[in-house]
């Protein structure tokens, strides 16, 4: 929080032009028919798999049932997860649009292809943390965490929206890296980017990763803040508050 506070006052406020809204993003995300069977089927499909990569690479001691239920309630707490942040998307917009530009911002080239880092990396760090827990309870203190991070998130983003320069996205989608990029933005209005959610859950994963993995936790935190300013999702202004706030989230959730 501190970090916000000492931007607001110090950075150079940058009014960027806010980003025109399209039919694909005020498209509201829906919870259809077909998502809830593809959901149903991927449970235990997916509980399978951590079950086999659990008990072989931390061995956990975890049944199959176990990593079942686990996985069902985490389903359920994603989808709802992402149902607040889509309604946060659709009704930030009673608030000042504040968007701070650093010059070293200018140098920061624009590399697409760290979307896929961007992207994969960042979920592949959440799993490797369902795929090392030790006890459902020690999973349940950590899903009370990512929910209390999560709320934190929007609070910021819907009372404070920030946003980059409109320039940002404007890019030729002229490669698989640049047409995958435009799918994600798609998914979000571009107000939403201080503190860096990627970086605060990247924080917060590689926290909870230290433990086990030692210091290659902190490879995940670098990438991802990295592939953050090389897409263009961010700022550097939004990665120190965002990398903060995992740390912070970290330190007051309680843990088994």
């Amino acid at each position: 929080m501190l970090c916000l506070l000492v931007l607001f006052m110090f950075c150079n406020r940058h009014q960027c032009q806010e980003f025109e809204l399209t039919k694909e993003m005020q498209t509201e995300a829906q919870i259809t028919p077909r998502y809830m069977l593809l959901l149903i089927g991927m449970v235990p499909a997916v509980s399978t798999l951590y079950y086999l990569l659990g008990t072989h690479f931390f061995q956990s001691p975890l049944s199959f049932e176990e990593y079942l239920v686990f996985i069902s309630l985490l389903a359920i707490v994603i989808t709802g997860g992402y149902q607040l942040f889509f309604w946060v998307q659709r009704n930030n917009y009673h608030y000042k649009t504040r968007c701070f530009v650093s010059p070293l911002d200018k140098f920061i080239p624009f590399w697409p292809s760290c979307v896929w880092i961007y992207s994969f990396l960042y979920y592949a760090a959440i799993g490797l943390v369902v795929i090392s827990i030790q006890s459902i309870t020690e999973g349940v203190y950590l899903i009370f965490g990512g929910i209390l991070l999560l709320l934190v998130q929007m609070f910021f983003f819907y009372f404070f929206p920030f946003t980059v320069p409109s320039e940002y996205r404007e890019y030729k989608d002229n490669t698989i890296s640049t047409r995958y990029l435009k799918f994600v933005q798609a998914k979000d209005n571009g107000r939403n980017c201080m503190p860096s959610m990627h970086c605060s859950v990247a924080m917060y994963v590689s926290l909870i990763l230290y433990s086990s993995i030692g210091n290659i936790s902190w490879l995940f935190i670098i990438s991802i803040a990295a592939s953050c300013l090389l897409v263009k999702q961010h700022q550097m202004a939004d990665i120190p508050p965002g990398i903060a706030l995992g740390w912070i989230i970290w330190m007051v959730a309680p843990v088994v």
